[in-house]
C-alpha cells in the first residue's frame, strides 16, 4: 500500500485482486460514512469528487479489465466495495460515478448488484453498444470495435447486438424494481456518445418512474468536458439529497 496525494487529499493506492485501486480521504468524513466509487477514467475531470471530498465523503477506484463494462469487471467492483465497506468502517452502498464508458460500467454493475448501490451518477453514458462502438458508420467505432470491443467479448458479431445480455440499458428494469435514483447528465451536442441512442433510451424507459430519474441537459455542449466542472456542487447537492 502506497501513501500518495490526490488533488490535495490523501489517498493510499493498493491492489486489489490484481488491480490497481485506491481510496482518497476526506479531510472530515461525514456523517453518513458515504462514498463513491469512480468507475472509468480515475483522474479525469475530477471536480465532482474533489466537491464531495470536501462534503466529508471518500472517493474510491478500481480498475477494469475493459472499459465495456464486462461482468468480470462488476463482480470484482462487487467484492472491491464490500471491502471497503469494512475495512474503513464505510456505508454498505456506494455512489457509482461514470462518465461515457464509465457510465456502462455503472449501469452494469448496479444491474448485478443492485443492493450495493444507492444512487448513480452518470454523464454522456454509453448505454446501448449497438450505438457505440456497433455503429460501422462511424470509422472511430470500428477501431474501437476491433482493438478493444471484439476482445472484451470474443466471438461477437455486431448482429450478435439485436440479443445482446450485456447492454447497460437492459439493466434499467432492475434499477427501477429496486428504485435506485440515477442522475444523468448530457450535451446536446454530443457526437462521441449520441444522446439519441443512448440517454434518451433510458429517459423512455422510465416515463413511468420519474421520480427515480433526474435529467440535466447542457446546452450546445459535446461529449467533453464532463460534468458541470464550473458548478460541481450541482451534482454534490444532487447526491447529498439521495443517500
Amino acid at each position: 500500500m502506497a501513501a500518495t496525494v490526490w488533488n490535495g487529499f490523501k489517498c493510499e493506492e493498493f491492489e486489489f485482486q490484481g488491480k490497481l485501486a485506491s481510496i482518497v480521504f476526506p479531510e472530515k468524513p461525514n456523517d453518513k460514512k458515504a462514498w463513491t466509487i469512480k468507475t472509468e477514467y480515475r483522474d479525469a475531470f475530477p471536480e465532482t469528487e474533489i466537491e464531495l471530498l470536501k462534503r466529508g465523503y471518500h472517493v474510491t477506484y478500481i480498475k477494469n479489465t475493459s472499459r465495456w463494462a464486462p461482468k468480470i469487471d462488476c463482480d470484482t467492483r462487487a467484492a472491491f466495495v464490500k471491502y471497503i465497506s469494512k475495512t474503513y468502517g464505510l456505508a454498505s452502498k456506494c455512489v457509482p460515478v461514470g462518465m461515457s464508458c464509465g457510465g456502462a460500467h455503472a449501469v452494469n454493475f448496479t444491474g448485478f448488484y443492485p443492493e450495493l448501490v444507492v444512487c448513480i451518477f452518470i454523464e454522456a453514458p454509453v448505454l446501448n453498444f449497438a450505438s457505440i462502438p456497433g455503429n460501422i458508420a462511424n470509422d472511430h467505432n470500428i477501431k474501437i470495435w476491433n482493438d478493444e470491443f471484439i476482445k472484451t467479448y470474443p466471438g461477437i458479431k455486431r448482429a450478435d447486438l439485436f440479443n445482446f445480455d450485456n447492454h447497460p440499458i437492459n439493466k434499467a428494469p432492475i434499477l427501477i424494481e429496486h428504485k435506485i435514483p440515477i442522475l444523468m447528465v448530457y450535451g446536446t451536442d454530443d457526437t462521441v456518445v449520441e444522446y439519441l441512442q443512448n440517454g434518451k433510451l433510458l429517459e423512455e424507459l422510465y416515463e413511468d418512474h420519474g421520480d427515480l430519474l433526474t435529467v440535466m441537459k447542457r446546452e450546445l455542449q459535446g461529449h467533453h468536458p464532463h460534468g458541470y466542472p464550473t458548478h460541481p456542487e450541482i451534482i454534490a447537492d444532487w447526491i447529498d439529497a439521495h443517500i
